[in-house]
């Protein structure tokens, strides 16, 4: 922990029930804020009712009007939570990339943008996290936003695991992804390639002489197994699991600072 932050302390078992929890929470509002703006778009319903009929909207759950309302309530409550946790310039860098993702189209303008939008915003997610979990009583290091940085290249050059599976919504709404521009091949090879490159430059990134080298074996494993499926092409039941462990790949690739103290 002290790799990314600078504590006035040592932290014990209160910090952690305190600030914790705080992180949790701040996470899970910013990201129904991100839900809402992303799935209340008109493009968004046609391509859920295509991709994703069980969400919220096209399930008749609720209306795009009522989804509306919710953000306009989540938003200011997002900013006094934010201000209260010390992390508002995060969430406010959040928020410019939400309205850029999803109001302005980016998602949509062209697939390189899409991407790096993808990437700066999960950034905007773990500086934020970081923030809070660092509370009033310290701050970031300088390795810890190079970490961001490292993660949101990351993001950026394997989230078209998540096109996979939505060729078809993509089309629907007339979204230009890797798999539609370029064609399944490239972007299943450009996935496999590159999640099996970050797995070891990710963990890497926190590798010192001593660590073991079962520090890397989550993170391979898990890559293996998905650039398997990547290329397998065993339809779209199979690219949802591709989706899924992507998801989880990610997981263990920013819990490299944890694993590595432990390896």
């Amino acid at each position: 922990m002290r790799q990314v932050l600078r504590l006035q302390y040592s932290p014990d078992l209160g910090y952690f029930l305190t600030h914790v929890p705080r992180m949790l929470f701040w996470l899970w509002l910013n990201c129904a804020l991100h839900d809402i703006a992303n799935q209340s778009l008109p493009d968004s319903v046609v391509e859920d009712a295509v991709n994703k009929p069980w969400r919220p909207i096209p399930s008749g759950r609720i209306s795009r009007s009522q989804a509306r309302s919710w953000l306009l309530a989540i938003i200011p409550l997002s900013l006094a939570v934010s201000f209260m946790f010390g992390a508002l310039v995060p969430m406010t860098m959040l928020v410019v990339f939400v309205w850029m993702y999803n109001d302005l189209e980016g998602s949509s303008a062209s697939i390189w943008m899409r991407n790096a939008l993808n990437g700066t915003g999960l950034m905007s997610f773990g500086c934020g996290a970081l923030t809070v979990l660092a509370g009033g009583e310290g701050s970031l290091l300088p390795k810890a936003y190079n970490w961001l940085f490292l993660t949101g290249l990351i993001v950026s050059t394997t989230v078209q695991s998540q096109d996979l599976p939505d060729l078809e919504g993509d089309r629907a709404r007339g979204r230009q992804t890797i798999p539609i521009v370029y064609g399944e091949s490239v972007a299943r090879w450009s996935v496999a390639s590159m999640v099996l490159l970050w797995s070891v430059l990710g963990p890497w990134f926190w590798a010192t002489e001593t660590t073991s080298i079962w520090f890397w074996a989550p993170s391979i494993v898990l890559s293996a197994a998905l650039a398997s499926l990547a290329l397998a092409r065993w339809g779209q039941r199979w690219d949802e699991v591709v989706l899924q462990l992507w998801c989880l790949w990610l997981l263990v690739i920013y819990l490299s600072p944890a694993l590595a103290s432990w390896a």
